[in-house]
C-alpha cells in the first residue's frame, strides 16, 4: 500500500508539472503570436484568400489551431501516452494514440469554428455588449453539448452498450427505484482498450442522460463496490447536480466574458489593432480568457468539489455497507494512481474531486 501511495504521488507530481508547462507554453505561444507580428501576419494571408469577413474568421481559426496543434503534438504524446505507459496505465498503441488524437482535434476544431464564428458576429455588431450574449450562446452550446455528448461524442472514441451482468443490472435499477431515480438502463463503457483506470460517470441532461460505468470498473471490482459507486451517480442526478453546474457555469461565464470585455477594451489601443473585431487580436483575447479562466478556477473547483461530496453521502446512506464505499474508494484509488493526500494548494488549483483520503474520511464520519 505504501508503494502505491508512494507511486501515486510520483504520478500526481509528474501531471502537475505537464499542467505547469502546458500553460507556460501556451502563454508563450499566444505572447509570441501577438508581440511577433506572426497574427498580423496570418491576417493579411487569410484576407487575400477571401473577401468575406467570417471566412476570413474561419480561415484565421483554423490556421491558428492547426499550429497550436502541430507545435504541441510532442508534449501531448508525452502527457497521453508515454507518461500513461511509464505508470502502466495505458492499453494504447501509438497508432490507438494518434487516431484518438486526431479525432479529439477534428471534433476540437469544429466547435472552435461553429463558438468563434457566433463570437466574432457578436464583436462585429454588438461591440459593448458580446459579453452578455456571448454568456447566454456558450449556454445554449453547453446545453446542446449536454444532450448529444451521451448518444454521439463517445461513441466517437468508446463502444458502449448496455451491461450484460443481467444480475448486477437488475440490482443497480432497483437501487435507481429505491432512490427515486428513473433509470431505465445501465451502460458499459469499453475503456479496457485505452486505459488500465477505472472511472463512472453522469453523461448527458434530461432524457437523453445516462449512467455510464467502464468496463474496467465492472471486471474488477465486487458487486457491492459497483454498487456504491453506481449510487454515488445516482446522487449526482438525484440531486439535480448537472443543473446546479450548469447554473454555476453560467454565472462564472458571465464573470469571466465581462472580465474579459474591460480588459479587452482597454487594451486594444495599445496594441493599435482596427476595433474590437479584428481577428488579428484573437491571442490577445485568448490571452484574456485564459488567464481570468485560471483567476477563477479555484472557485469552480471548490464548487465541483463540494458536490462530489454531496454524492458521496448520498450514496453512503442508501447502500446496505458504508464499507463497500469505503473499499470501493480505496480500490479507484490504487488503480488510477490517485494521490491520497495532495497538498492544500494543489487540492484548491487542480482537483474538481476530493482526495481519497477525504472521501474516505467522511465515510468514517458518517453515522
Amino acid at each position: 500500500m505504501e508503494g502505491t501511495s508512494t507511486k501515486a504521488k510520483q504520478y500526481s507530481r509528474s501531471k502537475t508539472r505537464l499542467i505547469v508547462v502546458q500553460l507556460f507554453l501556451t502563454a508563450a505561444f499566444l505572447i509570441a503570436m501577438l508581440f511577433s507580428g506572426a497574427s498580423p501576419l496570418l491576417k493579411g494571408l487569410v484576407v487575400s484568400w477571401s473577401r468575406n469577413f467570417y471566412l476570413q474568421v474561419g480561415f484565421y481559426l483554423a490556421v491558428f489551431a492547426g499550429i497550436y496543434y502541430l507545435l504541441f503534438l510532442g508534449l501531448d504524446f508525452y502527457g497521453g501516452f508515454l507518461l500513461e505507459h511509464k505508470f502502466q496505465l495505458s492499453n494504447q498503441t501509438v497508432f490507438g494514440w494518434l487516431k484518438k488524437s486526431i479525432k479529439k482535434e477534428l471534433l476540437s476544431l469544429l466547435l472552435l469554428l461553429a463558438a468563434g464564428e457566433v463570437l466574432y458576429f457578436f464583436l462585429r455588431h454588438f461591440p459593448s455588449h458580446w459579453w452578455l450574449l456571448t454568456t447566454a450562446a456558450w449556454l445554449l452550446l453547453t446545453i446542446v453539448l449536454g444532450k448529444i455528448t451521451p448518444v454521439l461524442i463517445i461513441p466517437l472514441f468508446y463502444k458502449c452498450g448496455p451491461i450484460a451482468n443481467s444480475e448486477l443490472k437488475e440490482r443497480l435499477l432497483s437501487l435507481g427505484k429505491n432512490c427515486g431515480v428513473g433509470i431505465k438502463q445501465v451502460f458499459e463503457v469499453q475503456l479496457s482498450k485505452d486505459t488500465r483506470k477505472a472511472n463512472a460517470a453522469v453523461a448527458g441532461l434530461g432524457k437523453g442522460r445516462r449512467i455510464l460505468l467502464g468496463d474496467t470498473l465492472l471486471k474488477g471490482y465486487l458487486d457491492e463496490e459497483i454498487e456504491a459507486i453506481f449510487a454515488h451517480e445516482l446522487g449526482h442526478v438525484r440531486l439535480l447536480h448537472s443543473w446546479k453546474i450548469l447554473g454555476f457555469g453560467a454565472v462564472v461565464s458571465l464573470t469571466s466574458f465581462y472580465l474579459t470585455f474591460l480588459v479587452f477594451k482597454a487594451s486594444l489601443s495599445f496594441f493599435a489593432f482596427n476595433g474590437i473585431h479584428d481577428i488579428a487580436a484573437f491571442p490577445l483575447l485568448a490571452i484574456i480568457l485564459m488567464a481570468v479562466g485560471l483567476i477563477l478556477m479555484p472557485i469552480q473547483h471548490g464548487y465541483l468539489r463540494h458536490l462530489e461530496k454531496q454524492a458521496d453521502m448520498f450514496a453512503i446512506e442508501r447502500i446496505q455497507s458504508k464499507q463497500s464505499f469505503v473499499s470501493a474508494m480505496t480500490k479507484l484509488g490504487s488503480q488510477n494512481l490517485l494521490d491520497p493526500s495532495p497538498s492544500r494548494l494543489e487540492e484548491l488549483l487542480l482537483y474538481d474531486h476530493p482526495p481519497i483520503s477525504k472521501r474516505l474520511r467522511y465515510a468514517e464520519e458518517k453515522k
